[in-house]
């Protein structure tokens, strides 16, 4: 096992010493690499030349629609526990692709890049570990990992249950900040509500964005994780369910500020999703969607959905404030 993250690491990032700034222009060195040496991976950042897009004004926000046939795999994935199970974790050290290489962040984790990307430069960011998906117990590595790859890049996370393809093995993802079109409506700051605005750490509710978005704000990174903790007991006593609740949540580090966008979510996929031949709409929301980047691998969905359909999933699979 040693041997092999040995051969795997190409950089490493410890926190002591190293300027945050410095993670971004390893990050960007390593899918730089990535392309020379891996043939699989030079494929998939080539077929992002293939994409389609186009944007999509909704009432009070706007998406960007993407057609890519390389995220099929992604937006198809069955994520039952019977399949999860069954399959070799993909995350895994031992499981990786031998041309996979790796940048070793703080002991903990490798940043890799994503071999089905979005946007280029897209990451994710894997525990060594074989550990479940859980931001409830490990907030404070990502608020580590939202502030070391700042300004360049924008931490992101999956819940087990809305979005990620490895609900079995902790993971974040990373993109390169100002990917998605909610980061320029996040600053709109008169569509924030303050809910909560103790232990140094601000609590805001969202209002007319499409689906339902709190934000979380704190000098301190102590703070705001114990405002995400609190957040999340509140949503735990409200469904009686000791397992994370459905969330999608985006990591910002500006002027020397924490900010998380957490997204609550009610479903994982639109009803639309599961119908049958034409009927069927191949949208699944993870993070980046709830961002306001819609994916899908169909080119009749990428031509057929609207501004309509778009708001009509994101009320289907949020949970939205009322008032």
């Amino acid at each position: 096992m040693k041997d092999t993250l040995q051969a795997r690491v190409r950089a490493h990032f410890t926190g002591a010493g190293d300027m945050p700034s410095i993670l971004g222009t390893l990050c960007r060195q390593l899918v730089d690499e990535q392309r020379e040496s891996w043939p699989g991976y030079r494929g998939a950042c080539a077929s992002l030349g293939d994409t389609r897009e186009r944007d999509i004004e909704c009432s009070g926000f706007s998406v960007r629609l993407m057609y890519n046939p390389g995220r099929s795999v992604n937006t198809l994935a069955t994520v039952t526990p019977e399949e999860i199970s069954e399959r070799p974790c993909f995350l895994c050290t031992d499981n990786l692709p031998a041309e996979q290489k790796a940048i070793l962040y703080r002991n903990d984790f490798l940043i890799l890049a994503n071999p089905r990307p979005v946007v280029p430069f897209h990451l994710t960011v894997a525990h060594r570990a074989h550990r479940p998906q859980s931001l409830y117990e490990s907030i404070d590595h990502f608020l580590l990992l939202t502030q070391d790859i700042a300004p360049d890049f924008t931490a992101l996370y999956n819940g087990p249950r809305c979005g990620a393809s490895a609900p079995d093995h902790l993971h974040f993802q990373a993109v390169p900040s100002g990917s998605m079109p909610v980061e320029n409506e996040l600053l709109a700051r008169e569509r924030f509500s303050v809910v909560n605005g103790a232990d140094h750490a601000t609590v805001s509710s969202g209002r007319g964005m499409g689906r339902g978005i709190i934000l979380i704000e704190g000098r301190n990174a102590g703070d705001v994780s114990r405002a995400f903790r609190g957040l999340i007991d509140t949503y735990r006593s409200e469904t009686d369910r000791e397992a994370e609740p459905m969330i999608n949540v985006i990591g910002h580090y500006m002027n020397n500020n924490f900010i998380l966008s957490v997204f609550p979510r009610r479903a994982h996929r639109p009803a639309a999703f599961f119908r049958e031949g034409d009927q069927r709409i191949t949208v699944s929301p993870a993070v980046m969607e709830m961002g306001g980047v819609i994916v899908t691998p169909s080119e009749t969905d990428f031509h057929r959905l609207d501004a309509k359909t778009i708001e009509a999933i994101y009320r289907e699979v949020s949970v939205i404030p009322h008032g």
